[in-house]
């Protein structure tokens, strides 16, 4: 088999390997913080240890992984200040993005459309993975507004470390429709024209969403405190 093609056949088997693990992680059978040992995972998965490296490559660019020189690769978890400086990225990029959106193009109002469907859609089956990718494609796409394609690419990267947080908060919800009520309205206060409306809208948003993470944050921290008491 020629060189190239045993390549794709790797990242092939790469990305299903990761797809497992990412299942995993998001239904939290690898809990925030826990070790992920690569040659046990290849071993049972029937994988090599390039294959399963190049899967957990996949995943840490995710922000589903993080790897440290002394702690190995493992499940991410955020610390609270992690959550307030990603926090704050977020209000300074959003809500400039909204001033930016004066003259917001068709093309993207029916993509902001269409992810504000499908988040619908998700969070009426309660499929959190779905709905929490969902629901940062929606914010990554104000980044259009901006005109600029590397704050995009940037913008996910931050928002990719939020993932982990976000599903657990999503799974254990009161209200998740009220979350897509909120985004149906932000998306009919841009295409508008209403601005102001708008930021003030999403700036509320923003804090009730920081405020539900760091309650899960502090959650796990307490969890492992008490366990390791115990």
């Amino acid at each position: 088999m020629p060189m190239d093609i045993r390549a794709l056949h790797r990242v092939s088997v790469a990305d299903q390997v990761a797809a497992v693990l990412r299942q995993r992680i998001l239904n939290g059978e690898l809990r925030p913080g826990a070790p992920v040992m690569e040659v046990p995972l290849a071993s049972s998965l029937g994988v090599s240890r390039n294959t399963m490296r190049e899967a957990m490559k996949v995943l840490s660019l995710e922000g589903l992984l993080k790897r440290s020189i002394h702690r190995g690769v493992t499940v991410a978890e955020l610390s609270l200040n992690d959550l307030r400086e990603i926090y704050q990225l977020r209000r300074m990029f959003e809500l400039s993005a909204v001033a930016a959106a004066k003259d917001p193009s068709p093309e993207l109002l029916t993509e902001l459309r269409a992810i504000v469907e499908h988040f619908e859609a998700a969070a009426r089956t309660r499929d959190w993975p779905r709905a929490v990718a969902i629901d940062l494609q929606f914010h990554t796409l104000l980044m259009r507004f901006h005109r600029n394609h590397r704050l995009e690419l940037f913008y996910q990267k931050v928002l990719s470390e939020l993932r982990m947080g976000m599903v657990l908060v999503d799974r254990s919800h009161d209200n998740p429709d009220r979350v897509a009520r909120v985004h149906r309205k932000i998306f009919q206060l841009l295409s508008s024209g209403k601005l102001k409306q708008c930021s003030q809208l999403l700036a509320q948003h923003l804090a009730d969403s920081e405020i539900r993470v760091t309650k899960v944050i502090e959650g796990y921290g307490k969890a492992a405190l008490a366990k390791g008491a115990g």
